[in-house]
């Protein structure tokens, strides 16, 4: 197939004007019959056919674009090259004439030059530099270059910035496709866009940097990846090796490890042990006995002082190295021994750190003091949550909810600053809280609850069939066609949960306590009360179903509510007990269910906890990420998809015997009449 030539457009305007001018002299010479110079008696033809201008080659950037002519096949390899990512160049290169962005005169200029730097460092955003090479070649390309290089260059270079701009933006993987409970939504930059602001901006590379996410959470993580990176051994704390949990009153040899991370030393006695004194005793006796050798006048009684004194000697060095044995080892004792010390330093340590504040290291406690240990998993744990943070909402809303699941913990932040922080109980592993982000626009108190389908079918129904009294023990109503019918009247051997619903009633016991926050969504999911109080003392809090109960729920609506013009928790009180009623928010607040095992808190600390729904196991994985073998052991199976029981078949009802009582009568006659006769 013929591909079409193109112009260049100044010259095809110069070559148009002189055809025509000369066009317009043609008639002029037709009608004088004469051309300057030439005799009077030379037939002049009646018109001169103007030559066509030659086309002019195709600038060979139109050809590498339009046809991938040009292009090596290491060139076509690189992972930002692809025929649609060529396809959007061709486009954004079409409108523009084809001008170069990174080129002057055959020289790459100093904005690509920089952009070619910029693209370098993208691991310092938690991004592959590989992923942006370009080939060396044309990376180290400083001098002029022939029109085909020129054109690779300047291909390769817009291709590998679009491919930055939209890994920085959105990431380099789509969240749903590592988790179905991960369903949050990044959105990708319009490549003509990202293009365009190249081309107008002074600063290409700042402006490029500039699709990173701009939260400050992000900005913080990226601080702490290029802290950990440039540390030395000598300025990394030790860290704590794993194993059981440690309390006051063990001995363990990681102890000693503790109290070194903990910058705790040993306390020594004010005196020496008694053993200790004995021990100088000798040695003082001994060297009284060799300066009595000097002494000595007569040479007999020099060589018995002399035996005295080395055995005083031999002694004295017994005593020593056996004090000092008992003292080193009464030391290795006192740095394995978990004493009230240690125990206060861990206290300390906790509540520092916003962990659960009880003295013991258990996991949680052991995952933060190694946070900025050589864990070997400090730094891919930091890029995982970069890579997190690329899709949450640029926006995240002046007022906002933030929860993070692996942190148990929900925060209201205004204008970037946070006004309030409570705990909250999450979903199990088995039972995850999605991670995704809403908006909540009314609260229910005194709720029902709508009981699940997978919660009826797996621990309800057992119990209703185990127990015909279980629903209204428990405060629970069924519904059928929209109506409430009883229970009894339900056949629950052979049951479809799907025409049938149960709920529990609002008051006592209810699963969802005295009120519930709502942002309506396509997991059913939501905050709200609980009466379970005791699981808030716990240290890891994932127990519910999916929902997050919080922990003050009306202090948390008291926050909630601070800029609402028509509602305060104080009127939402006011309404507990009855039926269920509405409070439909008159400013809707954006609410973010968020999964962040590595953050760096207000104090400028970095802070890690454990991956409980094996969240980095997948996503270390998928972007490759140097160490992401470590996170498989903290792999979480996938949530098997519950399907429907299968409805049970009823037994056929059994023929009933139809029984003639007079003739049954007079059969039990005959029976008693043969029991008594003398046959």
């Amino acid at each position: 197939m013929a591909r079409s030539i193109r112009f260049r457009p100044a010259r095809i305007a110069a070559a148009t004007l002189a055809g025509l001018m000369l066009t317009s002299a043609l008639p002029a010479l037709a009608t004088t019959g004469a051309i300057s110079g030439a005799g009077t008696d030379t037939e002049t033809p009646a018109a001169i056919a103007a030559p066509l201008p030659e086309p002019l080659p195709e600038p060979a950037l139109a050809v590498l674009l339009e046809s991938g002519a040009g292009l090596s096949e290491t060139d076509n390899a690189l992972p930002f090259m692809s025929a649609e990512r060529r396809k959007q160049l061709d486009e954004f290169y079409a409108a523009r004439g084809h001008e170069p962005l990174w080129v002057a005169d055959g020289v790459p200029t100093l904005e690509a030059r920089r952009l070619v730097a910029r693209l370098a460092q993208a691991d310092r955003d938690g991004l592959k530099v590989a992923d942006y090479a370009l080939p060396g070649d044309l990376a180290r390309s400083a001098g002029r270059m022939d029109e085909a290089r020129a054109a690779r260059f300047e291909a390769l270079l817009s291709a590998a910035a679009l491919a930055y701009a939209d890994h920085a933006q959105a990431g380099r993987v789509q969240p749903v496709s590592l988790s179905r409970n991960v369903t949050l939504d990044p959105v990708h930059p319009e490549p003509q866009e990202v293009l365009a602001a190249l081309a107008a901006s002074a600063d290409p590379a700042a402006t490029l940097a500039g699709y990173n996410p701009p939260q400050p959470g992000f900005a913080a993580l990226r601080e702490a990846l290029a802290e950990i990176r440039a540390r030395g051994k000598d300025e990394t704390p030790p860290m704590v090796p794993e194993g059981a949990t440690l309390k006051e009153g063990m001995r363990d040899a990681r102890v000693a490890v503790l109290r070194a991370r903990l910058g705790l030393a040993v306390e020594t006695a004010a005196e020496a042990p008694a053993e200790a004194e004995a021990a100088a005793d000798a040695v003082a006796d001994a060297v009284s006995a060799e300066d009595a050798v000097a002494d000595a006048v007569s040479a007999e009684d020099a060589v018995a002082d002399a035996s005295v004194a080395d055995a005083a000697v031999a002694d004295a060095t017994v005593a020593g190295e056996g004090a000092a044995s008992e003292a080193a080892e009464s030391e290795v004792l006192a740095e394995e021994l978990f004493d009230a010390r240690v125990k206060e330093a861990v206290l300390a340590f906790q509540r520092e750190n916003g962990l659960h504040a009880d003295g013991v290291v258990g996991p949680r406690t052991l995952l933060a003091l190694n946070a900025v240990s050589d864990d070997g998993m400090a730094e891919s744990d930091i890029v995982a949550n970069m890579e997190r943070w690329r899709w949450m909402p640029r926006d995240l809303g002046a007022f906002h909810i933030f929860v993070n699941i692996p942190e148990f913990k929900a925060r209201l932040f205004r204008d970037g600053a946070q006004v309030y922080e409570t705990r909250v109980v999450v979903g199990k592993p088995s039972n995850q809280t999605p991670v995704f982000s809403d908006v909540m626009d009314h609260v229910i108190v005194n709720p029902y609850w709508n009981v699940p389908y997978s919660i009826a079918s797996e621990e309800l129904l057992p119990s209703i069939r185990s127990n015909a009294s279980y629903l209204s023990q428990r405060n629970y109503e069924v519904l059928a066609g929209g109506r409430v019918v009883d229970p009894s009247s339900v056949d629950w051997s052979g049951v479809n949960l799907n025409q049938v619903r149960i709920r529990q009633r609002p008051g006592g016991g209810n699963a969802l306590g005295q009120i519930k926050f709502m942002f309506p969504n396509r997991h059913a999911v939501y905050l709200h009360d609980t009466p379970s109080k005791s699981l808030f003392a716990r240290s890891a809090r994932a127990f519910s179903h999916g929902c997050v109960r919080v922990q003050d729920p009306f202090d948390f609506a008291d926050a909630l509510l601070q800029m609402d013009g028509e509602w305060t928790a104080a009127r939402l009180k006011s309404m507990i007990g009855g039926q269920e009623k509405r409070a439909d928010l008159t400013r809707p607040v954006p609410v973010h269910l968020a999964y962040f095992t590595a953050f760096v808190d207000e104090n400028g600390k970095l802070q890690r906890r454990p991956d409980i729904y094996g969240h980095n196991a997948t996503l270390t994985k998928a972007l490759e990420i140097d160490g992401w073998e470590d996170w498989q052991r903290f792999a979480v199976a996938v949530p098997v998809k519950r399907t429907r029981p299968a409805v049970a078949q009823a037994e056929p009802a059994r023929k009933q015997k139809v029984v003639d009582l007079a003739a049954e009568r007079q059969r039990m006659f005959m029976r008693r009449q043969r029991a008594n006769s003398d046959y």
